[in-house]
C-alpha cells in the first residue's frame, strides 16, 4: 500500500511539473531569452547575428510580418528550441 502512495506521488508530481513547464514556455522559453540580450520581448538582427553569424538572409525568411524583429513566436515557429536545423546551410 506504502508502494502504490508513492508511485501517485510521484506521477502527480510529474503531471503538475509537466503542466507547469509547458504553460511557461509560451513566451519565457530560455533559447529565446537567450538570444534576446537586452530582453525587450524582442530579437533584432544585431542580437540574432550573434548567434547565427550575419545570415540577414535567415533573418529576413524568419520574419514573417517585417517589422525588422523577431517575436517570440517568429523565432520558434522557425527555429524551434533554439535549433539551427531548419535554415541549416
Amino acid at each position: 500500500m506504502k508502494t502504490y502512495f508513492s508511485i501517485c506521488f510521484v506521477l502527480v508530481t510529474i503531471l503538475f511539473t509537466s503542466a507547469f513547464c509547458l504553460a511557461g514556455e509560451e513566451k519565457n522559453h530560455i533559447c529565446f531569452k537567450i538570444v534576446d540580450a537586452d530582453k525587450d520581448g524582442k530579437v533584432t538582427f544585431k542580437e540574432f547575428k550573434q548567434f547565427f553569424d550575419n545570415d540577414k538572409e535567415k533573418f529576413v525568411a524568419i520574419d514573417l510580418n517585417g517589422d525588422g524583429n523577431l517575436s517570440h513566436d517568429e523565432y520558434h515557429k522557425s527555429l524551434g528550441h533554439g535549433a539551427k536545423r531548419k535554415f541549416e546551410k
